[in-house]
């Protein structure tokens, strides 16, 4: 058995008789003198209209299941009506029979009707110039039986194809070159949306390498030259510049390699997580901060229930907020690491006012080095956090660390992560 229509279904068919009626409302529908009204003695009346509209409601109801048997009564209504005088309003639920039919009818269905209506068309013309109408009146009657009943069909056949209206010899070809150049024209703007996407996480990596490594290069070294010489210092400096700097060329060499398409196939969280972070985990970020000379208060460490990649976000927070501490403050931070309900938060306060005598001897040859990434760090921070589904905040705050008991401010970065898994 097949599925009954839904109200859905039956939508047109109340629309249909709706404009139907509303036609006889208003006055467009007639009522005419015709011989077997004056034999049975009576007078048509246009309300009378009215009762084959009610006989084309079922006829409307069915034709989703029965296109065929609906139009052959709607037919059938149709002369009924015209009995009493011509209607607009059933014609118009004629056509929507006949479109019906044309829509959901088998092929021979639509074929046989084809035949049908063209030959009815022509007879009315023939019987009306048969009953004395002349060739205009003749021709008005064929013109209307071709609106109503052949136009819709062909229409239908048309949709059915899938073609426009007109089949010009081209016209197959032309509608699928439109439809080509559209969805090309869909694809490269996917394309185009998917490089500014892998722009933006490059940028967010070159940032990160870039900045965090010779900005570590330049405050060791400019440290170095603003001290007096101390040769054990010294060389513990030189190893770790030298350190930091092979690291950063070897991430830079990877990520050109991945640029040029020559490095290693892998989705986005390998290349983010594995490649590049190389191995870093929380007790190498402090000791490589400490290793630079920054005065460091740790509370607390990340949990085991992280994700890869809120692992790796956080280290890069850590990363940069220590980074910034170094170049902008007095090379002191606390660090702190706690867990509020399923938010895991992450503050790192650094004291901004005044400049101790280790900060000062870094205001040198080297400041362009050292801003390097300055006003992009923390757009990057922030948009690396909302990323894995958390949220960054930055600004002064009120200084409540030992470290600074003259300074009644701190620069206060403050990260809240999900404790669950966020789906990339």
């Amino acid at each position: 058995m097949g599925m009954r229509p839904s109200f859905r279904g039956h939508l047109q068919s109340l629309l249909t008789l709706g404009v139907a009626l509303l036609i006889l409302a208003v006055g467009w529908a007639g009522v005419a003198e015709t011989p077997w009204w004056r034999a049975l003695g009576v007078t048509s009346q246009q309300w009378w209209h009215l009762i084959p509209l009610g006989l084309m409601a079922f006829a409307l109801l069915i034709r989703i299941r029965r296109p065929v048997l609906a139009l052959v009564l709607g037919g059938g209504i149709a002369l009924l009506d015209l009995s009493i005088g011509f209607n607009i309003g059933i014609l118009l639920c004629v056509s929507d029979l006949v479109y019906n039919l044309g829509i959901r009818g088998s092929r021979r269905a639509v074929l046989a009707a084809a035949v049908a209506l063209t030959a009815g068309t022509v007879a009315s013309g023939v019987v009306a110039l048969a009953f004395g109408a002349d060739w205009e009146g003749a021709l008005s009657i064929a013109l209307v039986g071709f609106a109503v009943l052949l136009m819709p069909l062909w229409w239908a056949a048309e949709v059915r194809r899938g073609y426009p209206l007109w089949q010009e010899p081209d016209a197959r070809h032309q509608l699928e070159a439109e439809r080509h150049a559209g969805m090309l024209r869909r694809q490269a703007s996917q394309r185009r949306q998917a490089v500014e996407q892998e722009r933006q996480r490059m940028a967010r990596e070159l940032h990160d390498v870039v900045s965090s490594q010779v900005s570590a290069i330049a405050l060791t070294s400019g440290a170095v030259l603003n001290a007096a010489a101390d040769t054990e210092r010294d060389r513990r400096a030189l190893g770790s510049i030298r350190r930091t700097s092979v690291e950063a060329l070897e991430q830079l060499r990877e990520m050109v390699l991945l640029l040029r398409g020559e490095g290693r196939p892998s989705n986005a969280e390998t290349v983010d997580y594995a490649e590049l972070l190389d191995g870093t985990n929380w007790t190498d970020v402090l000791a490589v901060a400490q290793d630079r000379g920054m005065l460091l208060s740790v509370e607390g460490e990340p949990p085991e229930s992280l994700s890869p990649g809120q692992h790796h976000v956080l280290l890069r927070v850590l990363q940069e907020s220590l980074i910034n501490a170094q170049k902008h403050g007095q090379a002191q931070a606390t660090v702190s690491v706690r867990q509020k309900r399923q938010r895991l938060l992450l503050t790192v306060t650094s004291p901004v006012l005044g400049e101790s005598s280790a900060s000062r001897s870094l205001r040198t040859d080297d400041d362009a080095a050292s801003r390097l990434g300055a006003g992009v760090g923390l757009a990057v921070m922030r948009e690396r956090v909302q990323l894995v589904g958390g949220s960054l905040r930055a600004g002064p705050v009120r200084a409540k660390s030992p470290l600074t008991p003259g300074g009644p401010t701190l620069w206060a970065v403050e990260a809240e992560f999900p404790l669950k898994r966020v789906r990339g």
